[in-house]
Formats: C-alpha cells, sequence, structure tokens
C-alpha cells in the first residue's frame, strides 16, 4: 500500500507516490490511512482536488485523520480550503 511509496516520497517524487499508492485503491478502496497518504501525496504534487477528495473519504473513514491532518505539513497547500476537514 501506501508504504511501498516512502521511497518515491522521500525522494520529492510525489506523483510516481501517488501512482504506486493509488494501486491499493483496487484491494482496499475505503482505508483511511491510504487515502490520507494520497491527499498528502497529491497536495503536495499540487493537484489540490484530489488531495481533498482522498482526504475527505479518509476523515469519513478514520475521524481522527482530521486530527492528523491538521497539522501536517504535507497538506499545507489546501489547508484554506473551506472543504479542509476541521479537527475536534
Amino acid at each position: 500500500m501506501w508504504f511501498a511509496a516512502e521511497p518515491a516520497y522521500r525522494a520529492g517524487d510525489y506523483d510516481r507516490a501517488a501512482e504506486i499508492a493509488s494501486e491499493g485503491l483496487a484491494e482496499w478502496p475505503q482505508h483511511a490511512t491510504l487515502h490520507y497518504q494520497l491527499a498528502c501525496y497529491h497536495a503536495l504534487a499540487g493537484r489540490s482536488d484530489e488531495a481533498l477528495e482522498h482526504l475527505r473519504i479518509a476523515v469519513e473513514n478514520e475521524p481522527q485523520a482530521a486530527g492528523w491532518a491538521a497539522d501536517d505539513s504535507d497538506l499545507d497547500s489546501i489547508r484554506a480550503d473551506p472543504s479542509f476537514p476541521a479537527a475536534e
């Protein structure tokens, strides 16, 4: 899953990281952590809409993900969007 994308993420190849992690959606379409990581990769790659959608799914399936997102610098580029989830 997302852990296979870590080398690409660490190398700053966010497009490749998203591509690798997306392969996990076939087997785990609602996996909160996978969607959360995809939100991070897409945000870092400048794809706000995709990032926000993955983040929405992550929070829907794991409400604690809103807390994770609250101070995750990977998501800074989308934080000001009105649909960014608020941590409770």
